[in-house]
């Protein structure tokens, strides 16, 4: 057997296991499509049977859900026909409410007009009242201005005689005054002229015989001597031995009595000191004069 016929006789065996083992597989899948279709032949009958089972079951639960509607139905039909005979009720009830409110509405609109008309009586009745009240009060008053004007009039009556008795114990101790003055001049007069000296009458004050003098000035001022110098001088009718008073306005300062008299100025020497004497400070004699100091 030559090399070709050797190749093809392996060749044709190789093609015979080959197609062998391609039919073993066909078969077998074959074998095994028919016991998928067999079980899912199964199956759908096993699911055909439920659903119809389930399409009965629902049938039914259908036929139960319609009788329920309309049981429901009726009940809604039912309802709606008490809902329209409340509804009449309503709009009836609602008319009377309507009636009911105009009503009181009218009620009301009477019952503010009697409440003005009350109240403005009241007020009447209140200003009455008052003006009664104050005529009381004012026939009061004018009682009480009766009661206090007598007694008024009788309290000046009596200062009007006490004023009486005053004024006539006066004139008695005005002209018992005078008739003493008359007698104490009389009897001064009678003195002079028997040369009795008039220091006697006033006592030992030189000052209530000087000369009134101008009011002055403190010119200058020695406090360790106790001397000033004060705007009054022979001019004014200042002399030695002639005192005055120093003050600061209502303070008193001291005494100053004359020493040396210029024309216009003089020098004095204080006494009786209260306070320190400045410049400028008021020089006065006691009798008070006619002029002001230079």
């Amino acid at each position: 057997m030559s090399i070709v016929a050797r190749v093809f006789v392996v060749l044709n065996l190789l093609l015979s296991v080959i197609f062998l083992v391609f039919a073993l597989q066909v078969w077998t899948a074959q074998t095994k499509w028919q016991k998928m279709y067999e079980a899912e032949r199964k199956a759908n009958i096993e699911l055909k049977d439920k659903n119809q089972f389930v399409l009965v079951d629902l049938a039914k639960k259908n036929v139960q859900k319609e009788e329920v509607l309309r049981g429901r139905q009726q009940t809604i039909t039912d309802l709606k026909v008490q809902v329209n005979d409340l509804r009449d009720r309503l709009l009836g009830v609602q008319g009377e409410l309507g009636k009911a409110q105009a009503s009181a509405q009218m009620q009301q609109v009477l019952n503010e007009e009697l409440t003005r008309e009350l109240n403005r009586r009241s007020e009447q009745l209140a200003k009455k009242n008052q003006i009664i009240i104050k005529q009381q009060q004012a026939v009061e008053v004018a009682r009480q201005n009766e009661t206090k004007v007598r007694n008024e009039k009788a309290e000046l009556e009596n200062d009007l005689n006490s004023l009486r008795s005053q004024f006539a114990q006066i004139m008695r101790d005005k002209k018992k005054m005078e008739q003493d003055l008359a007698e104490q001049t009389q009897r001064i007069t009678s003195a002079i002229q028997k040369g009795v000296p008039m220091e006697m009458f006033y006592g030992q004050d030189p000052e209530a015989f000087q000369k009134p003098l101008p009011d002055a000035r403190v010119l200058a001022v020695r406090p360790e001597l106790d001397l000033v110098m004060i705007s009054v001088g022979s001019n004014h009718g200042a002399k030695p031995g002639y005192r005055m008073t120093i003050s600061r306005g209502a303070q008193f300062l001291a005494k100053a009595e004359i020493q040396k008299v210029y024309p216009d100025m003089c020098s004095a020497r204080l006494f009786l000191k209260q306070g320190d004497v400045q410049v400028n400070d008021q020089a006065v004699s006691r009798v008070p004069g006619t002029g002001g100091g230079n």
